[in-house]
């Protein structure tokens, strides 16, 4: 039997990450970690929607320690005010960069994927589905290719089951995992992209500020994959379509 475990997040990625173990895993599991980010609340909601909606059961782990870390280093999407950003912004890699670094959550890819390491050690093994993908893999050094491997290489030693990381969206930008996302006629607006959510609409769509970086990649990639953004935004992202 095949098992996956899929970090999810709430964004575009990781709901395109649990909706594809869902079609290529026996068993599956939703695993949502806390650490005190902004946007929390909303991811939790998120998470419980999806879990529903696909019949997945959810995990929801609060991390007390990468909070205090967190606030220790300054990110801004532990109790900080996230940057705006244009869409021009992010052609420019020194602002880019720049953005990237506000948001670091102290080494959370590598705390993030440990936890679901040892939940599928003591499951007797597994994979680990994680969102990682080429545009952020620019700018995050632990979205790469040699992040994953090197990880994997640590697990080989760090557990007595077969666990792995696996980035089904590893060569994937945006707009190849929106157009995923249509392929796999996944409800990507009932997911949250936002670093500082709005609060919901009636029918349980997150509303996004729309200014934010991930608000803008998010919509630059809708559109330019699928020419539609079902998401809903305080103020709506300008872009260019490419």
């Amino acid at each position: 039997m095949r098992r996956a475990v899929v970090l999810f997040s709430g964004g575009l990625d990781s709901t395109a990450c649990l909706y594809w173990a869902k079609k290529n895993y026996d068993e599956v599991i939703m695993l949502t970690i806390n650490y005190g980010s902004n946007e929390e609340k909303a991811t939790n909601k998120v998470a419980e929607f999806f879990s529903k909606e696909l019949n997945i059961p959810l995990k929801i782990i609060k991390l007390d320690f990468l909070e205090e870390f967190s606030k220790l280093r300054g990110t801004t999407l532990v109790g900080g005010e996230t940057p705006r950003v244009t869409a021009r912004d992010l052609e420019n890699m020194e602002r880019a960069q720049e953005t990237a670094k506000s948001v670091w959550v102290p080494a959370r890819n590598v705390v993030l994927i440990s936890v679901a390491a040892s939940l599928l050690d003591a499951l007797g093994g597994g994979d680990i589905i994680v969102g990682f993908n080429a545009e952020e893999g620019a700018t995050f050094p632990d979205n790469t290719p040699e992040f994953v491997e090197r990880m994997n290489e640590m697990l080989r030693y760090g557990a007595l089951s077969e666990v792995k990381v696996v980035a089904p969206l590893i060569n994937l930008d945006k707009k190849g995992i929106a157009k995923l996302l249509k392929e796999l006629n996944a409800k990507y607006e009932y997911s949250n992209s936002c670093y500082m959510p709005k609060g919901f609409t009636e029918d349980g769509k997150p509303i996004h500020c729309g200014e934010c970086e991930s608000c803008v990649r998010r919509h630059r990639g809708l559109m330019e994959g699928i020419g539609e953004d079902k998401t809903v935004y305080a103020v709506k992202p300008k872009i260019e379509i490419a």
